[in-house]
């Protein structure tokens, strides 16, 4: 255990040692996406069925992705509050990695079950819906092994070693890279085998994590715990992970209704143009969701030691940083966008259509430090209720009506869907803004 870490680093020190390596396995995490995509991308005659697939998959995956980061992150949290208690550090371990496989579990079989469903309610037909059902029973089985490793990686993070969580999840999207090599050329398994690589990655992170934990004795060493200490701390686990729940969830959502916007208003081949979209769009926001995860089992420690103006500091600090990488990463945009979609697709039409979309959705861009920095200080503080309520904010009551209601104001123009995600952006942040100045709770209030 590296508690000490807490103590002595400065501020700006901590932020970097957490966010650095944080943003690292974000960035190789979707790069595993990002790298499917290219694969799917250059399938020879495949390749656009492949992208659909991908494209009408991508709400499905985000919703399971919610899932994982139900008990994930809030168990990462409580360990680094109680991170000097071992007696109450285990406990909430051991109720994180029993939640996580439950639900996990559970969400892969009752997708399974329904699963026709499932294809035929995101719009897969013919072609598509075979390759879909290939890529989706391989991706459950590997939902469960991802939601373990998920868990385990942000423990090890909370436990203060960020490093190695670094190095856990590289070699894992390394392990991915090569694996998809293997059943897409070596086999020639297509979409199949992008599915297969996936799995086989994410079961060697979820091995590879747990082992090392085990070998540095962070784990407890007996694993029984009472019903009572079991519901009490999954209650307190629920309450903590749900705004990230909500985010990926939602983020879902919103993807699906897009999706059935763009089908309605355009046709199947702009699902394939905002699938890759899309991915460089996560790719350059994970900077920006590691760095306020990053902080999140910093204001975590300093909020059970009662550190109030480190605390403060570290948001002032964290929207700064967030704020100047999201004007740099505008400007990559509006230089080079046409540029970094032609490295995933070759077609001409998408990588034109698809440089008009990323100047509306980055339009907005540089404010979401603010509104992640915000909502992460309410996730971790005591205040779920107020993240929540921004995330519904943003993702249902302006996102998703927005994608039907502008086509519908601006009929002729193709483009208008896409200009919900600045107007909605814009707003959750003047909303986040607002409520963060209003007067909240005292410091002992919200630990209590």
């Amino acid at each position: 255990m590296n508690e000490n870490i807490y103590e002595k680093k400065s501020i700006h020190s901590l932020i970097l040692y957490f966010s650095i390596p944080a943003i690292f396995s974000l960035l190789v995490e979707i790069m595993a996406s990002v790298v499917d995509t290219a694969f799917a991308g250059h399938l020879g005659d495949r390749a656009v069925d492949a992208l659909i697939t991908m494209g009408l998959l991508s709400p499905v995956l985000s919703i399971y992705t919610a899932f994982q980061a139900l008990f994930a992150v809030s168990t990462a949290i409580m360990v680094a509050k109680h991170l000097k208690n071992q007696e109450v550090r285990n406990k909430y371990f051991i109720t994180g990695v029993y939640m996580t496989f439950i639900a996990a579990a559970g969400v892969s079989i009752c997708s399974y079950s329904i699963m026709p469903e499932i294809l035929s309610f995101v719009g897969a037909t013919g072609t598509v819906a075979k390759y879909a059902e290939e890529y989706l029973k391989i991706q459950l089985c590997s939902n469960i092994c991802s939601a373990l490793g998920y868990t385990c990686t942000s423990c090890i993070r909370a436990f203060g070693y960020p490093r190695i969580e670094m190095c856990i999840t590289g070699a894992s999207v390394f392990a991915n890279i090569v694996f998809n090599m293997i059943f897409v050329f070596g086999f020639n398994a297509g979409i199949k085998g992008l599915a297969y690589g996936t799995f086989l990655s994410e079961l060697f992170c979820c091995v590879f994590s747990a082992l090392w934990l085990y070998k540095h004795r962070l784990i407890p060493g007996k694993w029984h715990i009472s019903m009572g200490q079991l519901k009490k701390c999954t209650v307190k686990l629920l309450k903590l992970g749900i705004a990230q729940t909500m985010i990926q969830a939602l983020a879902g959502c919103t993807g699906f209704f897009v999706n059935q916007s763009l089908m309605l208003y355009t046709t199947l081949q702009h699902v394939a143009v905002w699938n890759v979209v899309q991915k460089i769009y996560t790719v350059l926001l994970m900077p920006i969701v590691g760095i306020t995860q990053g902080i999140q089992t910093i204001l975590a420690y300093f909020s059970g030691h009662r550190e109030e103006h480190k605390k403060k500091k570290t948001m002032r600090i964290t929207i700064r940083y967030t704020v100047c990488y999201g004007i740099a990463a505008l400007m990559l945009i509006f230089f080079f966008g046409k540029n970094i979609i032609s490295l995933l697709i070759n077609a001409e039409y998408i990588c034109q259509w698809g440089s008009k979309i990323f100047y509306i959705v980055f339009s907005t861009f540089p404010l979401m430090g603010i509104f992640y920095t915000i909502t992460t200080l309410y996730e971790v503080t005591g205040h779920e209720g107020k993240a929540v309520f921004l995330i519904l904010t943003r993702q249902v009551f302006l996102m998703i009506p927005l994608t039907n209601l502008l086509p519908k104001i601006f009929p002729g123009l193709s483009c208008a869907i896409f200009c919900a995600v600045p107007i909605a952006d814009l707003t959750a942040v003047l909303i986040a803004l607002f409520s963060g100045g209003r007067k909240r709770k005292t410091h002992e209030e919200v630990m209590e």
